[in-house]
């Protein structure tokens, strides 16, 4: 545990302020002394009655994680500019009027709330767009983890950008885990995301191992790359990675040009990939829909633990599927989360997805949203990309 004064709070030095609230506390002599000395082990242990006053008035956090509470995933879009011109990018990269850096900060203050609510930890990624071109990054980071409850955060990123040494540092002082795109060996890789990109992201992967982060690698399976997949696992596990995340291609915006793999297709790579998992060191097994197959969790969180905001400020149920939910602008967390027609309906998804609601899997998968929602313009319509169908 590590408690700290609340970020709500300002010490006055007689009293302590509540500054959303308005509320004033008189400060004496034990509560001063508690304060000099919040981490020692006679107040961690022998919590006191001033201790437990000013815990519960919310005067004195703990912002240290939780290992029994759920948590909820923010994916935030913070622009829409991009370096690289993926074939398979789901967004055409249009321009937009992105978020200002202070309503971004509003968001992160909402989202705080929301969590204290919820009495949930947090995970937020950072995306884009390409991340690093966020001119502010640093700030929303530190802001992030300055906060009164517990967010992990998550840099995602194509790593062909060379990280400044303040990233760097700040990336380090926070903890945060950096995700990093890549489809495939070289010639592959390129062939998607534009010549000399794979020895950039690659680059990028020893960087930021070399500086003691964290860093995972995200894989896109379409037709185009699964014959790179044993070759690029033994890659990323040279290269000392210690996951690969791999989803499956949404044929959305200029992806839907790239070609999916068949259903039956599908089940194999992700058989094989579960094969190859038990030759390999490197995690392998993805948390998505239809992975249950083999074995790993692969239920679709949407309307369970995990919201998006694309670069707009439009609350969306992920990047990938794109149903307007609200405007981060004007509404709560709770008003999209509570208020929601769609969200209440995939909480009870075995009522309205077709073939889903009868498969013997329907509980620990669901089948992939966006995936229907791409192909049949109904979310709740049966996964095309799934073998039991």
């Amino acid at each position: 545990m590590s408690y700290k004064l609340s970020r709500d709070v300002i010490d006055l030095g007689q009293y302590l302020m509540n500054v959303k609230t308005g509320e004033l506390y008189e400060v004496e002599q034990d509560g001063r002394m508690l304060l000099s000395n919040l981490n020692t082990l006679e107040y961690l242990f022998n919590k006191s009655d001033i201790f437990n006053f000013m815990f519960n008035e919310g005067l004195l956090v703990d912002s240290s994680e939780k290992k029994d509470r759920n948590k909820f995933l923010l994916q935030l879009h913070l622009l829409n500019d991009c370096n690289l011109k993926c074939l398979h990018c789901y967004d055409w990269k249009d321009p937009v009027t992105s978020l200002t850096f202070e309503q971004n900060l509003v968001v992160l203050d909402n989202f705080v709330v929301f969590l204290k609510k919820m009495e949930m930890d947090g995970e937020i990624s950072f995306t884009g767009g390409e991340t690093l071109l966020y001119y502010r990054l640093i700030e929303l980071i530190d802001y992030t983890k300055s906060q009164d409850v517990y967010i992990k955060p998550y840099v995602l990123t194509n790593g062909t950008i060379p990280p400044k040494t303040e990233l760097l540092e700040c990336l380090i002082r926070n903890d945060v885990g950096v995700q990093i795109s890549i489809d495939g060996t070289e010639m592959v890789h390129d062939e998607i995301r534009g010549t000399g990109n794979y020895y950039k992201a690659v680059n990028g992967i020893k960087t930021y191992l070399a500086a003691g982060l964290k860093v995972s690698v995200h894989y896109v399976i379409m037709r185009r790359n699964i014959k790179a997949i044993p070759e690029f696992i033994r890659e990323m596990e040279r290269l000392e990675v210690k996951r690969i995340n791999f989803s499956s291609l949404v044929p959305i915006g200029p992806g839907a040009q790239e070609e999916m793999l068949t259903p039956n297709e599908n089940h194999d790579v992700i058989e094989s990939i579960a094969f190859l998992q038990k030759e390999h060191s490197i995690s392998l097994l993805s948390t998505r829909p239809l992975w249950s197959a083999v074995g790993s969790s692969g239920f679709c969180p949407v309307g369970y633990t995990t919201l998006t905001i694309d670069p707009s400020g439009k609350f969306l149920p992920c990047r990938r599927l794109p149903i307007i939910l609200g405007d981060a602008r004007y509404d709560t967390f709770f008003r999209v989360w509570f208020g929601s027609e769609f969200l209440q309906k995939m909480r009870e998804r075995e009522k309205y997805i077709k073939i889903c609601g009868t498969c013997i899997k329907a509980n620990v998968c669901g089948g992939c949203r966006a995936i229907a929602y791409a192909l049949t313009n109904d979310a709740f319509a049966p996964d095309p990309s799934c073998w039991c169908v």
